[in-house]
């Protein structure tokens, strides 16, 4: 699927092919269960996305809410992008040890 031109999460959604949308909608679930007080969903760069509002944390390098995770279905796979993982390197060990098998 090329990158969406979808305004808002439920126009993503509704775009997407049936077994597309059951999967997203599946991970999009877990994801909002377990979000952290404060992070808001949102819909940027093409991906379903959560972040620290500006609100809440104003004075980003280039304007936007900061990106905390995100969810997108692409041509030939469904990603999601955790963003604080690949930052700090403890992070990604806990989660790769959490998930490895």
């Amino acid at each position: 699927m090329p990158r969406s031109n979808a305004e808002s999460v439920e126009e993503y959604l509704d775009m997407l092919p049936g077994d597309r949308r059951e999967a997203i909608g599946a991970v999009r679930s877990t994801i909002l269960a377990n979000l952290p007080a404060g992070y808001e969903e949102t819909f940027q760069r093409g991906m379903i996305s959560y972040v620290i509002p500006l609100s809440t944390y104003p004075v980003t390098y280039n304007g936007t809410p900061l990106l905390y995770a995100a969810l997108a279905s692409h041509k030939r796979y469904m990603s999601v992008y955790l963003m604080n993982i690949y930052g700090d390197p403890e992070n990604e060990v806990w989660f790769v040890e959490r998930y490895k098998d």
